[in-house]
């Protein structure tokens, strides 16, 4: 049977241990940046990342990594980044990202959720960590939804409604690191836990 590999991995693991910076996070981002959370597309956030503490950016990279099973050295510091977005049809950044697997924490999900074209979206908690393939299509969508249910917002403006929106921290992670995370199957990390 040949292996296939899943856009999204629900990892069922949490950085705990920053749970509640990550909410400090959200409301500073709301304060900083009330536009960006916008519909269709996420936005960068440097003001915010540069408020993140160079402390607590190590401690989260621990958290991931020993979380992960995976080198924190497979994670720079100099790739973290806080982004935020409202709802967003389906879409891929392949050429956007080349090279790379996202290593998500979530900071604030609303009633969102990162789906496939083929799942319906389920609610993210604070602090759960998501492995995401950008070269394959993926939406974010309110829970429940599926992508194709989900309207495109053609006027991208920003999501005031704290329920729409989605705040994240990332690290790009080279693809050959987390590859094997991805593939559904027998010898998969995660079993059950991916869409």
């Amino acid at each position: 049977m040949p292996t296939r590999l899943a856009t999204l991995v629900r990892t069922g693991k949490r950085a705990a241990r920053s749970a509640a910076r990550l909410q400090a996070l959200y409301r500073l981002a709301r304060e900083l940046a009330p536009d960006g959370f916008t519909a269709e597309q996420t936005t960068e956030l440097r003001a915010v990342r540069a408020r993140i503490a160079p402390a607590l950016a190590c401690r989260l990279r621990a958290e991931i990594a020993a979380a992960l099973h995976l080198s924190p050295r497979t994670m720079p510091l100099r790739l973290l980044s806080v982004q935020a977005c409202g709802p967003v049809s389906l879409h891929d950044d392949k050429f956007r990202y080349p090279g790379v697997y996202f290593v998500i924490v979530v900071a604030h999900a609303g009633r969102l959720g990162v789906v496939d074209h083929r799942r319906r979206a389920a609610r993210h908690e604070a602090s759960e960590i998501l492995l995401l393939d950008p070269y394959r299509r993926h939406a974010l969508v309110p829970a429940g939804r599926s992508a194709g249910e989900h309207p495109y917002e053609r006027t991208h403006s920003p999501v005031r409604a704290a329920d729409e929106q989605f705040l994240f921290l990332c690290f790009d992670v080279k693809r050959r690191f987390v590859v094997a995370r991805f593939r559904s199957g027998p010898d998969a990390h995660y079993p059950g836990l991916r869409y």
